[in-house]
């Protein structure tokens, strides 16, 4: 599971955890990029990787993958790195559907569905979503490779890193929604002030 984890909060434990116990999964891999690709401004990638590191329990574990390479995190070059490295082991790539709409601006968009599994997780706007990915998969004719997660078995997650952040600038608190000892880093590193 990719993604910037600025900050990592309880709703990518709750997808992580939930989608062990749906699939069965060895693992789930958390992975925060060195830099987004669409430019976002970003923490530091050291802080928000030892953030991420936070979260990990059990199953679930953070890579400094996309970290070390130091350069801009394209999901394929990552997938197709993966693959190569543990060619015994297959890989999927977890989204939420707030990154629907995005998806095909992505770097080799229609390997990734050609040639991995997506899971896509509910969000805010999941009819939208829907939609989209039914387009994306009409785009690529490989519908197979893109699992739509019910959202009966999968309650949306409303939590994300930019209301975090718009809480934090706001000096709301910010306790029910990402774990103490990330708060506590937040605060003794004055992040999103």
């Amino acid at each position: 599971m990719g993604g910037s984890f600025d900050p990592p909060h309880k709703g990518h434990t709750a997808i992580a955890n939930r989608l062990l116990k749906i699939y069965h999964f060895d693992e789930i891999w958390l992975m925060p990029c060195y830099q987004h690709p669409f430019n976002k401004n970003l923490s530091a990638p050291e802080k928000r990787f030892e953030m991420t590191k936070y979260l990990e329990n059990g199953r679930v574990k953070v890579s400094d993958y996309e970290i070390r390479k130091k350069t801009i995190s394209y999901t394929i070059n990552t997938l197709r790195s993966l693959t190569k490295k543990y060619p015994q082991d297959r890989f999927y790539w977890i989204i939420g559907t707030d990154q629907a709409d995005s998806f095909t601006k992505w770097k080799d968009w229609k390997e990734i569905v050609n040639n991995f599994k997506l899971i896509v997780v509910p969000r805010a706007g999941f009819k939208k979503a829907k939609k989209e990915l039914k387009n994306i998969s009409k785009l690529v004719g490989v519908p197979k490779n893109i699992i739509l997660v019910d959202r009966k078995k999968f309650p949306p997650i409303y939590i994300s890193s930019t209301l975090i952040r718009k809480k934090i600038k706001e000096n709301k608190s910010i306790s029910n929604m990402v774990l103490k000892r990330i708060e506590k880093y937040i605060i003794q590193n004055r992040l999103y002030r």
